[in-house]
């Protein structure tokens, strides 16, 4: 009896041990070891690399509506407990998800996929507030947290979510490895071709219809001008008066958007020597293709204004 009673703080200790190892282990009670595993993400970039490293292995609740910016979203109370009863929940990070602060989440299986590049992370606009249509009016002062348009911040991002889904599934270390390596071989391939045109003629100055581009301006070292337009509606006579203001000073003749603008906005630009692209940060699934396909038409795109025309 005395040898149980000087065991049972170790028994107790053990006992707790398996309590929480239980939480993260691949054959948890009413689940079998060969069951996905199911990811809870915060934008599509997220959702792209865990179905990319986990394969098979996971399975991404995806709640975010189609055209929605999953940075203005905010989860109701369904999505909210389908969130907390993922095996993981990949944030962004960066004050992307305008909803954390009011949400209470299991912490053990959060993962802050920019937490490892902090220092890295950039200022987002000015602080000015104003609309996003449906969205309600808000400022863009804080962090920028469009990340992923930086390829290495990217790859820091899947890198993380690799590590977490080793944690809970380390049997499958070497596939979900295998998975990592490839996926930054294609996005550094990616960043290559946006590199080498904007090198050529770095000082070219453009104009960003948003304040979502910074990671991509200073990875690629981009001259820009920020504006604050939006795709859908045609721009007001204020807004044509600041950038006819702005060109004083920064005389671009290429107008980047976040998506497909408004034919009374392209004539605008058009009027006074600007020529439209199309750089999508793709935060929601695109209707087509996936985060790659996008990543490639944007890189056409850009390399349009820098001269190099891709046949």
């Amino acid at each position: 009896m005395t040898r149980f009673l000087s065991a049972l703080p170790l028994l107790v200790g053990l006992g707790i041990l398996l309590i929480f190892s239980a939480c993260d282990r691949p054959d948890a009670p009413g689940r079998g070891v060969s069951d996905p595993r199911i990811i809870a993400v915060s934008n599509y970039p997220l959702a792209y690399f865990s179905e990319r490293i986990g394969g098979d292995r996971v399975r991404v609740d995806w709640r975010i509506p189609p055209g929605i910016d999953p940075s203005s979203w905010t989860p109701d109370g369904d999505d909210l407990a389908a969130i907390q009863g993922a095996d993981l929940i990949f944030l962004n990070g960066a004050t992307y998800e305008t909803w954390l602060p009011t949400a209470s989440l299991p912490v053990s299986r959060v993962v802050d996929t920019t937490a490892g590049v902090k220092d890295r992370l950039l200022p987002s606009g000015d602080g000015s507030v104003h609309a996003h249509g449906p969205d309600g009016s808000h400022s863009h002062v804080g962090t920028a947290s469009t990340t992923w348009l930086d390829p290495e911040i990217a790859i820091a991002q899947a890198t993380a979510i690799h590590d977490s889904l080793v944690r809970i599934m380390p049997a499958h270390q070497i596939e979900f490895s295998s998975n990592l390596g490839l996926l930054i071989r294609e996005l550094q391939e990616r960043s290559a071709p946006i590199e080498q045109a904007v090198n050529a003629a770095p000082s070219t100055p453009v104009f960003f219809s948003h304040p979502v581009y910074q990671y991509l301006s200073d990875r690629f070292r981009m001259n820009g001008a920020t504006v604050h337009w939006e795709p859908d509606e045609p721009p007001t006579p204020e807004q044509l008066e600041e950038l006819d203001a702005l060109r004083a000073n920064h005389p671009a003749a290429w107008f980047i958007w976040e998506s497909p603008p408004t034919p009374e906005a392209v004539a605008a630009l058009e009027e006074r020597g600007l020529q439209s692209v199309v750089v999508a940060p793709c935060g929601n699934r695109p209707e087509t293709g996936d985060l790659l396909k996008t990543f490639d038409a944007n890189a056409v795109e850009l390399r349009r204004i820098y001269g190099v025309d891709d046949e």
